[in-house]
């Protein structure tokens, strides 16, 4: 007897040749890109700063690339501009390259990805600001972020804090805000959504081939989501705050909670619909 999980499981078994091929040939490219994006970045990086500001940039595009990821904007990115901190809804691993592929962006990350194989390399890479996720050291994370915020550059929080099942939204933690709290910028709100995996709407069954979330253990879920033909996404840019309106972090962390739940369960809904 076939199982509803299994048909749900379909679109990633028995690829075509011709797809492996074609992914194998992309995989050669990206390597020998990713190598030379690695050696201007170590030889020209602390020469000329803005190749060490774009590059992040530049590699992401091509990871979307390389895992066939068709990215929709929604809503006006050019008010983005002139924002300092970012804000999204978290599904995946997959967000950051999605993110930070549209201009130079600084993620927030635990320290503890900093020692991570891989990832914490390409972290480093991409001038994450790696922070304790701890109370006593709560002041000189706080003034960390602020530094990065009053040098003009641009900052990326995930203010769940860790990644959801992609079924709901995620309680913020307003420590997320703590740098911002009484200060004078701009929060850029996003909200990212997984819509179709090879041709197929993505539903409750199919969305964990996304979302990597709880105990899942990263091997074998990336090894599944390379093995995809294709993956479409979609960022909905809100409106964007300005932190003097509002009282405290727990307020502003509210606020910007409810919005972007409202329309991530929104836009969720209608996908579903249709």
């Amino acid at each position: 007897m076939i199982t509803k999980e299994n048909i749900y499981h379909s679109p990633i078994n028995n690829l075509p040749l011709i797809d492996n091929l074609i992914f194998y040939l992309k995989l050669v490219l990206f390597s020998v890109a990713f190598a030379l994006l690695i050696t201007l970045s170590v030889l020209l990086g602390k020469i000329i700063p803005s190749i060490k500001k774009w590059l992040p940039v530049l590699f992401h595009k091509m990871l979307l690339w390389l895992l066939s990821v068709e990215l929709e904007i929604v809503g006006k990115t050019d008010q983005s501009k002139k924002s300092n901190l970012f804000i999204s809804n978290h599904l995946s691993y997959l967000d950051i390259p999605i993110l930070g592929s549209k201009f130079p962006l600084r993620f927030v990350a635990k320290s503890e990805v900093e020692s991570w194989p891989l990832f914490g390399f390409l972290a480093k890479q991409a001038r994450s600001i790696f922070i304790k996720r701890n109370k006593t050291d709560s002041f000189n994370q706080k003034n960390k972020i602020l530094d990065v915020l009053s040098s003009n550059e641009k900052v990326f929080i995930f203010p769940e804090g860790t990644t959801s099942d992609g079924n709901r939204v995620l309680q913020f933690k307003s420590s997320s805000f703590s740098s911002v709290e009484k200060q004078n910028f701009k929060i850029q709100p996003i909200v990212i959504l997984y819509s179709d995996l090879n041709g197929i709407p993505i539903n409750r069954w199919l969305r964990p081939m996304i979302a990597w979330y709880g105990d899942m253990d990263l091997k074998p879920h990336l090894f599944k989501l390379v093995g995809l033909m294709s993956i479409k996404a979609k960022l909905i840019y809100l409106e964007p705050v300005n932190t003097e309106n509002f009282e405290n972090r727990k307020d502003l962390s509210n606020y910007l909670e409810e919005r972007i739940r409202e329309v991530y369960s929104s836009a969720l809904s209608k996908k579903l619909a249709k």
